[in-house]
């Protein structure tokens, strides 16, 4: 149990060290890229408050198609020892994305884009990246063993574990179908509801 929570404590770490730097990086952009990430921001913002019509299917499918990505790179990277490297980079990643987004809207909306940013960010974001750590923990136990088969010599029962691993990666695959899903559907309704913040 103990090797467990220091391998998830590990990953946390990860996580909050990719949002912080995410967040500092958002602040610390040259005043022309931030003009880019404000158009951006608030082009979608004042979309969606001004009931401009948006392409859900094309946003959908950009939603699905990054999410299947990401979560291959993860399982292939996973099958062998460079794994270690990537996908922990991977979720750091994804953290750096979670603080830019937030950091970014708050810049722009300032206190109002707290409440934007949360309902922006969370809950999909962070499920997301729930997900894909679970995903990479069983991804780097998979590496570990495989280190350990060609330099340690030791022997598992690989049979189970490719079955579960794959299982595992299935199941995560639907919840991010899922959550696609709420991305591209209930994040854009929950922000309309608190339009009166955009400005």
């Amino acid at each position: 149990m103990d090797k467990l929570k220091k391998k998830y404590l590990f990953l946390l770490i990860i996580i909050i060290i990719g949002i912080i730097m995410g967040f500092l990086f958002a602040n610390i952009l040259s005043s022309s890229d931030q003009k880019i990430v404000f158009e951006k921001i608030s082009s979608y913002f004042n979309n969606l408050k001004n009931d401009i019509m948006i392409d859900y299917g094309r946003n959908l499918f950009v939603s699905i198609k990054n999410n299947i990505i990401y979560l291959i790179l993860i399982v292939v990277f996973g099958l062998s020892i460079i794994g270690l490297l990537f996908n922990n980079f991977i979720l750091f990643l994804k953290s750096f994305i979670l603080g830019f987004s937030f950091g970014s809207i708050i810049n722009i909306y300032l206190y109002r884009g707290i409440i934007l940013g949360f309902i922006y960010v969370f809950p999909i974001m962070i499920f997301n990246i729930l997900i894909y750590a679970v995903m990479i923990s069983r991804a780097n136990d998979f590496s570990i063993k495989l280190y350990n088969v060609l330099f340690k010599k030791k022997e598992y029962q690989f049979a189970n574990i490719i079955k579960n691993y794959f299982k595992l990666a299935g199941i995560s695959l639907i919840l991010l179908l899922l959550s696609s899903v709420y991305e591209t559907f209930i994040t854009p309704f929950t922000i309309k509801l608190f339009s009166f913040l955009i400005k």
